[in-house]
């Protein structure tokens, strides 16, 4: 009797406390704060009135603390601006005339302007010889104002002046490997200008100057009288390409460097080395500076940077490089796209044109 008693007791103290437990979990889930007990989730914010998802951004995210949300600043509603759609205009037909009969400048190619600021971004070697020129076009005309009031160099003596070759502006109604050029200061070209300094210094064009064994500048200069001026482009192109091909690295230690006449005698050189050596003994020889220009191009068949020498002469660009001892025409040429052309008038930049359609 006494044991039914104890197990009477044990049930009701087991059921009031269980209904003791209900009520308090039942009054703390619904008289708590609601921050108290709103838990972030993942790609959530609070906001005023309530939590937002990832699908709404508000204006100002919460980065304090608060014991409520109704203490938080109404957020700016978005309202959707009206926008009420332009009127179609419908041309006249003699405007569409007009605007058909226009004939527009031919757009610049962008792939060569690409070119000029891929090859403005290689090592030195390559940054020197594609030297891409990205001024404006107004800066360009103003440079080139500039540079007509520049007085000329002086034009050396020339044993036998070639009658067909007259002095001019070279490449002015040529497109060199169907370019468009554009005209700029020497002084954008400091390497240039420096090599001319060192080259007056240390000539190599005089009397008794040995070039190879047997070979002096004047049994040189004797076997090209009486040349005609494309005999004497063949036989100057010949005799310098038989010199050994080096890099500069080799040579000087560097990347890139623009060898003088006198230095190439000594040590050869690579392609702007053999351009700058055949431009000055064409100079001697009487062909006019100004009919001549070192180009930097890229060939694009072997992907890297080359230099050659154009001279202009008959209505046309000749190519003297150090890859063959034939003398073509720049239009027979097709995988040299030029970058930048100097001579000691001037430089120009190159760029490819594109039809219009």
């Amino acid at each position: 009797m006494k044991n039914n008693r104890q197990l009477r007791f044990s049930l009701i103290t087991t059921l009031i406390v269980a209904v003791v437990f209900l009520l308090a979990a039942f009054a703390w889930r619904h008289f708590t704060p609601a921050t108290a007990n709103a838990e972030p989730r993942a790609g959530t914010v609070i906001v005023a009135g309530g939590l937002v998802g990832d699908d709404y951004a508000p204006d100002r995210p919460i980065t304090t603390t608060f014991d409520r949300v109704d203490q938080l600043e109404p957020a700016p509603q978005y309202t959707p601006e009206r926008r009420v759609p332009p009127r179609p205009s419908r041309p006249s037909a003699q405007r569409a005339a007009q605007t058909e009969t226009e004939s527009p400048t031919p757009p610049l190619d962008e792939d060569a302007a690409a070119d000029a600021a891929v090859a403005a971004a290689q090592d030195e070697s390559n940054a020197s010889l594609a030297d891409a020129d990205n001024d404006t076009l107004s800066d360009t005309v103003s440079d080139a104002r500039d540079e007509a009031s520049a007085p000329a160099p002086a034009a050396s003596a020339s044993p036998a002046d070639p009658a067909s070759v007259k002095p001019g502006a070279s490449g002015a109604k040529i497109q060199l490997f169907g370019t468009v050029e554009f005209k700029r200061p020497l002084s954008s070209l400091p390497n240039w200008l420096d090599l001319l300094k060192r080259n007056a210094k240390d000539p190599i064009f005089i009397p008794g100057k040995y070039f190879k064994k047997n070979v002096t500048w004047d049994s040189f200069k004797e076997k090209t009288q009486g040349k005609s001026p494309m005999e004497l482009l063949r036989y100057v192109n010949a005799f310098w390409n038989t010199w050994p091909y080096k890099e500069d690295i080799v040579n000087w230690g560097v990347e890139d460097y623009w060898a003088i006449p006198a230095e190439f005698l000594k040590k050869s050189g690579d392609c702007e080395d053999y351009a700058i050596v055949k431009y000055f003994t064409l100079k001697e020889l009487g062909i006019p500076y100004e009919n001549m220009r070192i180009v930097v191009v890229r060939d694009t068949v072997r992907n890297l940077a080359h230099a050659v020498l154009a001279v202009y002469m008959d209505g046309d660009a000749y190519i003297l490089d150090n890859l063959s001892n034939a003398i073509l025409s720049h239009s027979r040429i097709r995988q040299y796209s030029p970058q930048y052309s100097v001579n000691e008038v001037g430089r120009w930049a190159h760029l490819k044109g594109r039809k219009v359609r």
